[in-house]
């Protein structure tokens, strides 16, 4: 009788901890807790996505890359220095391209953080003088009697617009041509 308590005592020592246990189911059950981590991680967008506006898409393109960009890193993937630099790179213009950082960029030489007018729209011209002497040349052939002051501010608000559109053709662009080889 004391044998038997020895032996079921044992086999109940031999059962281990439940993160053995667990890790003992394999893969199936892995696979199934990576993919509720998972749903949890994409949560946020189905909560909050709304359809008729490209911020939220450009949120899904940038927090999938940015995922990407993190696995590939951790897992260290071929040629993985080279396709991390492009994923963060494409990763960075998503973020600028959907916060409309270089259409908006001649207001900080506009306006200071409170926004009181400030006088630096030259500065900012100067900068981007070889876009500000296309801009120039658009308006001036269509912009008769605009007065100087609004003239700059005209031609700094197309700057930004092209600079914009210029960022938009190169990340996708970028995309297009480099994503199916991110995985090779």
């Amino acid at each position: 009788m004391l044998n038997e308590r020895n032996t079921s005592h044992t086999n109940y020592n031999h059962m281990g901890t439940i993160k053995e246990t667990i890790l003992g189911l394999g893969w199936p059950f892995r696979r199934l807790i990576n993919k509720i981590k998972m749903s949890c991680r994409w949560a946020k967008f189905g909560w909050s996505d709304k359809d008729f506006d490209q911020y939220f898409l450009y949120n899904v393109m940038e927090f999938k890359i940015r995922n990407m960009h993190k696995a590939f890193t951790k897992y260290g993937y071929i040629e993985t220095s080279v396709s991390t630099q492009r994923m963060e790179l494409v990763a960075n213009l998503i973020k600028k391209v959907k916060n409309e950082d270089y259409e908006n960029e001649y207001m900080d030489y506009m306006y200071d953080d409170k926004f009181n007018k400030i006088d630096k729209l030259d500065e900012y011209l100067e900068i981007n003088k070889n876009n500000y002497k296309r801009s120039e040349k658009w308006f001036s052939s269509r912009g008769h009697g605009i007065k100087e002051i609004r003239f700059k501010e005209l031609c700094a608000m197309d700057i930004g617009m092209y600079k914009q559109k210029k960022a938009k053709r190169l990340l996708f662009q970028i995309m297009h041509d480099k994503i199916d080889y991110w995985w090779d």
